[in-house]
């Protein structure tokens, strides 16, 4: 009868839509392989593709780099990410601050050229990255820095008498303004640090400095691109001054020990001035480079140890 024709016809349809749909889904399975393990936390390859996308098209000059660098540097970022998240999970809830979120995307956008938000979007949509995973991310990064705030901040030491005795002697005098920039890094073992040094030298001479220290850098100069302003030389540590001193602009040091790491300055612009020096804006300004630098040190050790104490399986 013709109802048995179009029940037969109906069962046919159907059976033919579960069959495709499992070809589909085991094609997909098949496509999806865990790549890492964070303390029990997975990273697959398309945890590892979407880092691909978001890390090239927030650092176009990716893109000169061989793939197979792109994907390490990737994997490296994620288990980094994964690690951090998995700390500040332990202590508190990360809720998006949308205020601050808000101005990093805009110094982000900014930093590549494009002029609002909704074009930022649409460059996302593009590379088919979704908004809310950028937000996701940084806020991340957010929380990072206020739990190492929470857990540190009472032990910054700041000596203010000493910073203002060392404005009293540039005050009214010729001195060298610097603009520089930083790469913070740490190494498991001594040995490793020869190494390590030549793949971020490397790294400088393919994507430049910038760029190196978005990726490399885990001082929160690192978003953007390792900047840390102008500082008076007569603010650096006196190891730091003799480590610049021959430098001329656009080169950068050998690495500098530093607490719980090591660090690489860059020199890229400096003049000299006769100044005369607004005291207390200067005060300001010295006390907030220490604590940033003191920050950076403390974040740096503590990252470095819960890496060592995570467990971290690459497949």
């Amino acid at each position: 009868s013709e109802c048995q024709i179009e029940m037969g016809q109906l069962f046919l349809k159907i059976y033919i839509i579960l069959i495709l749909n499992m070809v589909i889904l085991k094609n997909v399975q098949s496509e999806i392989f865990i790549v890492a393990e964070v303390n029990e936390e997975i990273i697959t390859n398309l945890d590892i593709d979407f880092e691909k996308r978001y890390l090239v098209s927030l650092n176009p000059n990716l893109k000169k780099l061989d793939k197979k660098r792109i994907t390490e540097y990737a994997k490296d970022s994620l288990i980094n990410e994964r690690i951090k998240k998995i700390e500040i999970q332990k202590r508190f809830k990360i809720i998006p601050n949308e205020t601050l979120l808000s101005k990093i995307i805009g110094d982000i956008y900014s930093s590549i050229g494009i002029s609002s938000l909704n074009e930022f979007e649409s460059y996302l949509l593009e590379n088919d990255i979704n908004i809310e995973r950028v937000k996701e991310k940084i806020s991340i990064e957010i929380a990072w820095n206020n739990l190492i705030v929470n857990i540190f901040e009472n032990e910054i030491e700041i000596n203010q008498n000493a910073m203002y005795k060392e404005l009293e002697k540039i005050e009214k005098k010729k001195v060298d303004n610097l603009l520089l920039s930083e790469i913070v890094f740490t190494i498991n073992d001594k040995k490793e640090l020869k190494s390590k040094y030549e793949e971020i030298e490397k790294s400088i001479n393919e994507i430049g400095f910038e760029e190196t220290a978005r990726i490399y850098s885990l001082s929160k100069s690192k978003k953007s691109g390792g900047n840390l302003g102008w500082i008076y030389k007569n603010q650096l540590s006196k190891e730091i001054k003799n480590e610049i001193s021959s430098l001329n602009v656009g080169d950068f040091t050998k690495p500098i020990v530093a607490s719980g790491g090591f660090l690489i300055l860059k020199l890229e612009d400096m003049k000299s001035e006769n100044i005369e020096i607004d005291r207390e804006a200067q005060l300001e300004r010295m006390i907030e480079f220490e604590k940033e630098r003191q920050f950076t040190r403390f974040s740096t050790l503590y990252y470095k140890r819960i890496f060592n104490n995570a467990e971290i399986n690459e497949k």
